[in-house]
């Protein structure tokens, strides 16, 4: 997305296949990803467990990735068993899974089934509010025919509810309304899981305003989106911050990968 336009295509990886019990009956596949979105958190890998099995991890560190996932990245999509998931995140080249990082608890997923593509979005301020959390959503990795799907996450803790459409003031046309943090958008057209269904896009502005009023707080020119593509654009950041200003991380949801991180990329 963004200038240059995010393709669409499957590369999953198989590890993790030793994750979750053994049982009698062969369980399907879910596709995992993990996105760090809060902007004074530090670096992580993390582990997960499967219903009551062991913790597997730390994840990154078996993939060759010591450093960490930093903010704003976002894994690639992993594949693991079905089941029921317990995220703990740890420090970046951890020894173990055994200790938490900075004491932050483990977060346990919804059951997610055979199938299904999914992120665990970690959100929020450590040590501030609102407070630090992972916070799952269902993804789309499909679009109808001839057609891409787009969603829109509010995840900026702090910043009001907004309204994102096409164009900006004064044609501003809206597509997800009065979004609030930490959520999906909705409105007319709008499935399930967050994504609304349009003919493709070449080079749009998308521009994002706090629900109820006429002013643009985000502007985002020059976005595409192919038949066939699914994408998420997450809002991020701290409304006024310096560091870590209010942005857009624009990520292909079914684009492939770039190493072992999806492909995203922070607006304006």
């Amino acid at each position: 997305m963004t200038k240059t336009a995010l393709g669409f295509a499957l590369l999953a990886t198989s590890m993790l296949a030793a994750c979750g019990d053994d049982s009698s009956t062969t369980p399907g596949n879910i596709y995992l990803r993990v996105a760090h979105l809060s902007p004074n958190a530090p670096s992580v890998d993390f582990c997960i467990q499967n219903g009551t099995g062991s913790f597997t991890g730390p994840v990154l560190k078996s993939l060759g990735v010591t450093a960490g996932l930093a903010y704003p990245q976002v894994t690639k999509y992993l594949t693991v068993t079905e089941g029921t998931y317990t995220v703990r995140l740890v420090a970046p080249n951890a020894a173990s899974c055994d200790t938490s990082l900075a004491g932050l608890p483990t977060y346990t997923l919804p059951a997610l089934s055979n199938g299904t593509y999914a992120t665990a979005a970690a959100v929020g301020l450590v040590g501030g509010t609102p407070g630090f959390t992972v916070k799952p959503f269902v993804d789309d990795f499909t679009a109808p025919a001839g057609q891409g799907r787009l969603r829109f996450i509010h995840a900026s803790p702090g910043t009001p509810a907004v309204d994102v459409g096409v164009l900006a003031a004064p044609t501003f046309t809206p597509i997800f309304t009065n979004v609030t943090y930490p959520s999906i958008g909705s409105g007319t057209g709008i499935d399930a899981n967050g994504y609304y269904a349009t003919a493709p896009l070449t080079n749009v502005t998308l521009s994002a305003r706090p629900t109820g009023t006429t002013t643009d707080a985000l502007v985002i020119p020059g976005v595409s989106l192919a038949a066939g593509s699914t994408a998420t654009a997450f809002a991020i950041g701290i409304l006024g911050s310096t560091p870590t200003p209010l942005k857009v991380l624009l990520c292909g949801d079914n684009a492939a990968p770039t190493g072992e991180l999806s492909t995203c990329a922070v607006a304006p």
